[in-house]
């Protein structure tokens, strides 16, 4: 049999919620004795009201108030903890380890070695009432059958051309490196101010989308009255109702786009919490700077070039390090060592001292090759630094145009919603007047509502802009 419609005695939102899941709806509402149906009410409330309060629990911890910091504070904390920036900051000490390494055959080593050989057999020779006895008293021990050794060596790279030159390689490119984390700090420092404006822009929307129900609303309770005195047919009352639901419908897509814009910035900032940037009002019209200063001042301050420079430092010294492989490597090493019996000088320990000299005459074509590749890295060096100087010219330009046009577009904006709003207020009155429709305030209205949000836009806009520009310059840090 197929169950009815529950209807619950505790509340109607119980019955609603019931009979929106099959399940329960058999559970509860299939017929049965009365004493089981109080007590299928009775649980039903039971379940409604944990769920009602875990709904609640939700809201209250949505409504809680947002963490908000200033601009400064927000990059600050942005540099201290961002993950994005620990992992930059870590591929620069892994860059200045490598070029640690790249160091080691330049400074001398020392090393320490202890053992105990067993040979299977000894070989000793006695010198004892033989004419050698003067030269050699007592025995002489070619092979030991056992020994304890110990030795120490010190060994110093005097002449080791290449290396110094490998070495500089890979300083330059940890400073590549280096460079190439501050343009992805910058960058990053960039995108959570432009997050802030929009989020700023994001929060004046839902600002304007809530007069904008509570315009809507009062024109509803205008064109009511008009019904109720006879001067309006209903049809203006169903207008009216439809613009409410409508921005009604506005303010929570707004609301939603505005909760996503804070949580964004909870990230960008390694939180999963929504966070909210209050940012300094959006300056005048400053008189703009020549574009051939602006120009010169990106060049002298983005890191990017920096980059570029030291890559080219680095393939440098690889090309030169190439070439000094063919020069000798001279290097000079002592060591020291002691035994539990005695070596055939008839000492239990000694010294020794060596100076070596390595000449590569032939290598298979290995410092050719590393030079030809080095010179071709320095060919594609150079011609990226180019490319980037080019890359930011232009970026210098597009964001200054992206300024003016920000500028104009907000004073235009500025003018319409004057307009749009004196409109409003003009339509409102006549209305109320009987002289215009309601289809006429309708239109007013909305005309005045998108010119609000076009304010507010081209306000985030020009914020937006005006970092793109600081970013441009170098500014950013």
């Amino acid at each position: 049999m197929t169950p009815r419609a529950y209807a619950s005695p505790l509340c109607p939102l119980c019955s609603l919620w019931l009979n929106s899941i099959p399940f329960l709806r058999h559970r509860f509402c299939s017929p049965r004795r009365a004493e089981d149906k109080m007590k299928s009410s009775r649980l039903a409330g039971a379940l409604f009201l944990l769920v009602l309060g875990i709904e609640h629990l939700a809201w209250a911890e949505d409504d809680r108030p947002l963490r908000a910091l200033t601009l400064d504070q927000a990059l600050a904390e942005l540099d201290s903890q961002s993950p994005t920036l620990i992992q930059v900051r870590s591929r620069v000490a892994d860059a200045r380890a490598l070029a640690t390494q790249a160091r080691v055959p330049l400074v001398p080593t020392v090393v320490a070695a202890g053992g105990y050989t067993r040979n299977s057999a000894d070989a000793v020779v006695d010198f004892t009432g033989t004419p050698l006895a003067s030269i050699h008293p007592g025995a002489l021990v070619i092979q030991p059958l056992g020994v304890w050794t110990v030795a120490g060596t010190v060994r110093v790279p005097l002449v080791i051309p290449n290396a110094w030159a490998d070495w500089a390689a890979a300083q330059r490119a940890a400073d590549a490196v280096a460079a190439t984390a501050e343009s992805a700090r910058l960058q990053l420092r960039a995108s959570l101010a432009q997050a802030a404006w929009a989020a700023a822009a994001a929060e004046e929307i839902v600002d304007v989308s809530e007069r904008a129900v509570t315009v809507a609303d009062e024109h509803r309770r205008s064109a009511a009255r008009g019904v109720t005195a006879g001067t309006e047919a209903p049809l203006s009352v169903l207008k009216a109702e439809t613009e409410v639901v409508k921005r009604q419908s506005d303010l929570a897509q707004a609301r939603a786009n505005c909760e996503r814009s804070h949580l964004a910035l909870g990230v960008l900032l390694g939180k999963s919490e929504p966070l909210r940037v209050l940012l300094p009002p959006v300056a005048g019209g400053e008189a703009p700077r020549q574009l051939e200063s602006l120009v010169a001042e990106a060049l002298q301050t983005r890191p990017e070039l920096a980059a570029q420079e030291a890559q080219i430092r680095s393939a440098q010294a690889q090309a030169n390090s190439a070439r000094l492989r063919w020069l000798p490597q001279i290097s000079g090493s002592g060591a020291v060592f002691a035994a539990d019996v005695p070596y055939p000088t008839g000492k239990k320990q000694g010294w020794r001292l060596t100076l070596d000299a390595l000449w590569s005459l032939y290598d298979g074509g290995l410092a050719r090759g590393k030079r030809d590749q080095a010179e071709a890295d320095l060919v594609t060096a150079r011609a990226a630094a180019e490319a980037q100087r080019l890359s930011i010219v232009q970026e210098v330009q597009d964001t200054r145009r992206d300024v003016s046009v920000a500028k104009e577009r907000l004073r235009l904006a500025e003018q319409q919603r004057d307009l749009a709003t004196a409109a409003a207020a003009s339509a409102k009155r006549t209305f109320e007047a009987g002289v215009a429709s309601s289809l006429d305030v309708l239109d007013a209205n909305d005309r005045s509502y998108q010119a609000e949000l076009a304010m507010a836009d081209a306000r985030g806009r020009l914020g937006i802009a005006r970092v793109a520009l600081d970013k441009a310059l170098g500014r950013m840090r």
